[in-house]
C-alpha cells in the first residue's frame, strides 16, 4: 500500500474516533440530577388539632374496589330519577352491558343515581366497566367548592366500592375511564346525628390505605407533580414556593409519580418519572437534586 493511501487511512480513523467522542459525550449528559427514594412508618392523623383547639374533622374516605360477578347478584329494580324499573327490563335496554363506564348507589337491592345519608355513614356503591383500562372518580362538594380525585385500574365488570362522607352538603360523584366520561351521582349529606351509623356490609371486608409522599428539590422551582398521569399537586399549593410538594396517594399499589416543570411560555424544561410500588401507612420522600 501507498503511503498517502497510509497517511489518508489513520486521517479517517482519527477523525471517525473524533466523531465517536463527542457523540458519546452528548449522549452522557446528565439530566440535571438524582433523585433518591427514602421511607419511614406512617400513621395518618386522626385527631390532630386546629388552630381553634378543636379536634380536626374526619376526612371522607373511598375503599379499594372489589372486584365481583354481577350473574346471581343483580339488583332487583333501578331507580332513574321518579322512575323505577325492573333490572331485567333495563338490562334488555343496554344489551346486558354497558357502553361507557356506570356508577350506581346500591341500598337495599336497588341501583340509584341519587341518595340522602348522614355524615359519617356508609354509602356502597357499584361501578360497571366495559373494558379494562384506568378509571378516575371525583368526588365534588358544592357547598366547600373541594374536589376529592381517586384512581383505580379496572378490568372490565362490576366493582363494590364503599363511600364514607363526612362532610355535610351536597356531593357529585363523576366516573370516567380514560377520555370517556360517565354517569354522575347526587349524594346530599346530612349532618352528623348523635347515633353511630351502621352498614351492613362488613368494613373489615374492603381494605382502606393510604401512603404519604413527600418531595424536596433545592434545583427545582414551580413544578408540578401527576400521579398516573393526573395532575396533583405543584409545590406552591401551600402557598409557597418552596420547591416541596406533598400529597397523599392509595397504597398498597404501584404508581408513576411524573414531576414536571415547565417555563415561561408554557414548555417543559425538566421531566421526570418514577414508577414503583408504595405500602399501606408509608411516609415516602422523593429528594430531587
Amino acid at each position: 500500500m501507498c503511503s498517502w493511501c497510509q497517511h489518508w487511512g489513520k486521517a479517517l480513523a482519527f477523525a471517525s474516533a473524533i466523531l465517536l467522542f463527542f457523540a458519546n459525550t452528548a449522549g452522557a449528559v446528565p439530566s440535571g440530577g438524582y433523585a433518591s427514594w427514602t421511607e419511614v412508618p406512617w400513621i395518618k392523623p386522626a385527631d390532630a388539632s386546629q388552630d381553634d383547639g378543636l379536634p380536626e374533622s374526619p376526612e371522607t374516605t373511598l375503599s379499594d374496589p372489589v372486584y365481583f360477578n354481577l350473574s346471581g347478584n343483580e339488583p332487583e329494580s333501578i331507580r332513574l330519577g321518579d322512575r323505577k324499573i325492573n333490572y331485567s327490563d333495563y338490562a334488555c335496554g343496554t344489551a346486558g352491558a354497558p357502553l361507557f363506564s356506570e356508577i350506581w348507589i346500591s341500598k337495599d337491592s336497588v341501583w340509584s343515581r341519587y341518595g340522602e345519608v348522614t355524615a359519617g355513614e356508609a354509602v356502597d356503591l357499584i361501578i360497571r366497566t366495559a373494558r379494562e383500562s384506568s378509571g378516575d372518580i371525583y368526588l365534588v362538594s358544592y357547598a366547600k367548592n373541594t374536589t376529592i380525585h381517586w384512581n383505580f385500574k379496572f378490568l372490565a365488570g362490576c366493582y363494590r366500592l364503599r363511600l364514607q362522607p363526612e362532610e355535610s352538603g351536597r356531593l357529585f360523584m363523576l366516573l370516567s375511564q380514560e377520555t370517556e366520561p360517565g354517569n354522575a351521582l347526587i349524594l346530599d349529606v346530612l349532618p352528623r346525628q348523635s347515633e353511630k351509623s351502621f352498614s351492613p356490609l362488613d368494613v373489615n371486608s374492603i381494605a382502606i390505605g393510604e401512603a404519604f409522599i413527600t418531595i424536596r428539590s433545592q434545583r427545582l422551582r414551580g413544578y408540578d407533580v401527576f400521579v398516573n398521569g393526573v395532575f396533583f399537586c405543584n409545590d406552591n399549593s401551600d402557598g409557597s414556593l418552596d420547591g416541596v410538594a406533598s400529597l397523599t396517594i392509595g397504597g398498597g399499589k404501584t404508581h408513576t409519580i411524573t414531576i414536571s416543570q415547565r417555563d415561561g411560555r408554557g414548555g417543559i424544561i425538566n421531566k421526570s418519572e418514577h414508577t414503583r410500588s408504595f405500602a399501606r401507612d408509608t411516609h415516602y420522600t422523593l429528594q430531587m437534586d
